[in-house]
């Protein structure tokens, strides 16, 4: 099984069976430092657990593009929010389109570990930022809950979350400054900005 058959067959009871603590997407899009009008890129947005934090510090003003491999994930995603300013992208991050230098900030919440070229991807998404726009990998458990949970699961066995450090030396390589690191047994956020 492939990943998007595997996130399209979970789709609908996923948020059941995904907790996501609030009070933690708050204090990652916080720390992300998302201001009033910006252009954000959600990347692997799911059923768009991170949407409602980030619609309200962009605004009606800002602009939201929420990709996902998975037709169905985008459906449930859909149904819950009903924004103006966010579209909806099915696709991969890898072989989607996106305007260059456009993003003043992505977000990759809970989906780092399921890119197989990660050093790739983080130089791809670098070329989508602005200058002084930010890349944001997040989770809101500990590297060690998220790897021994997908050590569990067939289809994601293999996606493992590297250390802070290495995806620190990602970003440097992709002109990346690594401005925020918190790691730790409450949540994983390493965010870099374009220089």
């Amino acid at each position: 099984m492939e990943h998007r058959e595997y996130f399209n067959k979970l789709a609908d009871k996923w948020d059941e069976i995904c907790f996501h603590d609030p009070a933690k997407l708050k204090a990652i899009v916080k720390m992300a430092g998302i201001s009033e009008g910006q252009k954000v890129l959600d990347v692997g947005t799911g059923t768009g657990v991170m949407l409602p934090f980030i619609h309200e510090l962009v605004g009606e003003k800002g602009e939201i593009a929420a990709i996902d491999i998975a037709e169905k994930m985008l459906e449930v995603a859909k149904q819950k929010y009903h924004f103006d300013n966010i579209r909806f992208i099915l696709g991969d991050i890898a072989t989607t389109l996106l305007p260059e230098n456009y993003y003043d900030l992505i977000m990759c919440y809970s989906v780092f570990p399921h890119f197989k070229d990660k050093p790739g991807i983080v130089a791809l998404m670098a070329r989508l930022l602005k200058p002084k726009g930010r890349l944001v990998i997040a989770h809101s458990q500990s590297r060690e809950a998220i790897n021994s949970l997908h050590a569990k699961l067939d289809v994601v066995r293999e996606d493992q979350l590297p250390e802070a450090a290495t995806i620190e030396e990602y970003m440097k390589q992709a002109q990346l400054v690594p401005v925020l690191t918190e790691d730790n047994h409450e949540m994983f956020v390493v965010i870099g900005q374009k220089e």
